[in-house]
């Protein structure tokens, strides 16, 4: 479990808060940045692609803690990305405990 708890990656996560909408509401908004360690791993590719869609640029982030969820932005590798849904908490023991989220790449 070292390469979660020391990954070679650096990355930024913007997690989610509520900000004004200046309209009396809400809506979900960037928080302050916080930096991590993580392991970046490319995702399974997309059927879609055989049928001559194209296929978005997709990794796991592999984490002890990832302050992220669906609408998380996340900077890595001189790129911006997308949390794609709520990461994966995995907990069986202290020593294994760790998040994995699907980030993709944006426009």
């Amino acid at each position: 479990m070292s390469l979660i708890r020391r990954g070679p990656d650096e990355v930024t996560v913007y997690p989610t808060v509520q900000v004004d909408d200046g309209y009396g509401g809400t809506q979900p908004g960037p928080g302050e940045p916080v930096t991590i360690q993580a392991l970046v791993l490319p995702s399974s590719a997309d059927e879609s692609g055989a049928e001559g869609y194209l296929v978005g640029t997709e990794y796991r982030v592999y984490a002890r803690t990832l302050p992220a969820g669906p609408w998380s932005r996340v900077d890595w590798a001189g790129k911006t990305w997308a949390v794609v849904g709520d990461p994966q908490r995995f907990g069986a023991s202290r020593a294994t405990r760790h998040d994995v989220a699907v980030i993709r790449k944006r426009g």
